[in-house]
């Protein structure tokens, strides 16, 4: 194989977990899950990822239907705004796709040493 002498090359690319052909959890919704739990607010959450509550909602709306559980628990509130709780089931898929994603990360970053040899 010819060196490739030329540093900014890097080998990239996306994982996400499907259920039915359909997208269930990637990057952006595992960060939604994530903010969500740490702050107990969808809206919180979405305000701080710069999304719209909406696009947050849907989001984990089509989750909570496509899954086998729900991955997060909306409470209505009163004054202060509702309470959004991520379940065991939540937590179980985001800790498994965050292990799958630093694997994966692990790969890109071993081949894109290997576009140097």
């Amino acid at each position: 194989m010819t060196e490739i002498k030329n540093s900014t090359y890097k080998v990239k690319g996306r994982i996400w977990i499907e259920i039915n052909n359909e997208a269930f959890i990637g990057e952006g919704k595992a960060l939604l899950l994530k903010k969500t739990a740490e702050l107990g607010s969808l809206r919180k959450a979405a305000a701080e990822l710069n999304i719209s509550y909406r696009k947050a909602w849907y989001g984990i709306n089509k989750m909570n239907k496509s899954a086998e559980s729900p991955v997060i628990i909306l409470k209505h509130g009163g004054r202060q705004g509702g309470i959004a709780e991520i379940t065991p089931f939540g937590k179980k898929i985001l800790k498994k796709f965050e292990a799958i994603e630093k694997e994966f990360t692990t790969f890109l970053n071993d081949k894109t040493k290997e576009l140097k040899k």
